[in-house]
């Protein structure tokens, strides 16, 4: 497996993000599916955005996993303080192998990785979400 600070590259869904996050909700909603995401500090600074939601549409999402970070050694290497928690790329090992199995798989596809400090999410999808405030 290739390094992934070699492979993604700091994706930032919302302005203003901390460093510590926890997935808090994995749904299906009218929009598509949602994860709700909120800090995991216990005294975040006032000017960071506590939680968020990220919605895909159905019609974007062509797979996504969801892994508790324990099990995600791939993911213990990265520069949370300074990459943040969230991720895109279009060249990685998932898409690679997802297109070995599919010849339909769009040229367009994104992996989103969602690093949280309690889940890891994988997300292959044509488009960017929709993300939106929740603390506001």
């Amino acid at each position: 497996m290739d390094c992934l600070k070699d492979i993604f590259e700091k994706w930032t869904p919302i302005e203003s993000l901390g460093n510590r996050y926890d997935v808090d909700k994995i749904r299906y909603c009218e929009e598509g599916i949602s994860f709700d995401v909120s800090v995991d500090e216990k005294e975040p600074a006032p000017e960071i955005v506590r939680e968020f939601q990220i919605v895909w549409n159905f019609c974007d999402v062509i797979s996504y996993h969801v892994t508790d970070e324990t099990y995600r050694a791939d993911c213990w290497g990265l520069d949370f303080e300074n990459d943040g928690r969230f991720y895109i790329s279009q060249k990685s090992d998932y898409i690679a192998e997802l297109r070995k199995r599919s010849p339909l798989l769009p040229d367009n596809v994104i992996h989103f990785l969602i690093v949280g400090s309690n889940t890891v999410i994988d997300v292959l999808a044509k488009e960017y979400p929709t993300v939106k405030a929740l603390d506001v």
